[in-house]
């Protein structure tokens, strides 16, 4: 008999632009997808960032992009005419970011297959020290990201530059809805993709409804969420994407609340 998430609530976190195709997989698969982004990604106004030069990249030997989001916002705001030299390699982390950048038309990107993180990337052959020593590396991302990547990067020989192209926000809900969550809809299973996301859903979630909250099964993107919510204080059981993509979130999903 195939597992499916027959009357299974799944309560979908991701910023609201990217929630769309995991809670169409959740229904497909029975389930009932609540979409409650927890947060709201925004573009920075940065008169001063180094995309806008005219010589951005005649001298990077490496961008990475370290999420769809990183794509989106630098294209949307600074690279819409960006044509990038051809000695300029572009990385990707993971298979989603790299196919947001295909479908602007920017060809080879390199990436680390499903395992989008850090360290999947820093395996791949072109990131080890013999290739990188002297490389100038630019790395476009939100405001306040990890520095894992760039210590690596750094520690291997290369200079990093960064350009932050967006930030994120915590979405604004009335009290009453956050309420409704817990004591109407119920749960059975919560999907986090970022700490962020898991830092701004236990402060959105109304003190009264956080016993309940702690006890709902998480499904995660990494092992790094899961330390996580264990230091805010959550005691439910858990299960991490294998693969860092929707379809990886819904079989964990089937995995952990699936019948």
């Amino acid at each position: 008999m195939n597992v499916t998430l027959e009357k299974k609530r799944i309560l979908v976190t991701r910023p609201k632009h990217q929630a769309n195709y995991l809670c169409e997989l959740i229904a497909a698969n029975g389930g009932q997808a609540i979409a409650f982004p927890t947060i709201d990604i925004q573009p920075i106004d940065d008169p001063d960032n180094v995309l806008l030069k005219s010589d951005a990249f005649s001298e990077i030997d490496f961008i990475v992009f370290v999420s769809r989001n990183a794509v989106k916002m630098a294209f949307d705001n600074y690279m819409s005419r960006a044509r990038l030299p051809a000695h300029t390699k572009v990385f990707a982390i993971g298979a989603g970011t790299a196919e947001t950048l295909s479908s602007l038309k920017i060809k080879n990107v390199i990436h680390a297959g499903v395992q989008a993180d850090s360290e999947a990337l820093l395996d791949l052959s072109e990131m080890q020290q013999e290739t990188l020593t002297g490389k100038k590396i630019l790395i476009i991302r939100g405001v306040g990201g990890r520095e894992y990547l760039a210590d690596n990067l750094e520690s291997r020989g290369a200079s990093v530059d960064y350009a932050e192209v967006y930030k994120r926000c915590l979405p604004e809900y009335h009290v009453k809805d956050s309420h409704k969550i817990w004591q109407d809809i119920k749960p059975d299973a919560i999907v986090i993709t970022s700490n962020d996301g898991l830092n701004n859903l236990v402060h959105l979630t109304p003190e009264n409804d956080r016993a309940q909250l702690f006890n709902t099964s998480l499904v995660l993107m990494s092992a790094r969420n899961d330390s996580l919510a264990k230091e805010l204080g959550f005691v439910s059981d858990t299960s991490i994407a294998i693969d860092k993509n929707d379809e990886g979130l819904l079989l964990a999903l089937l995995d952990l609340v699936g019948e």
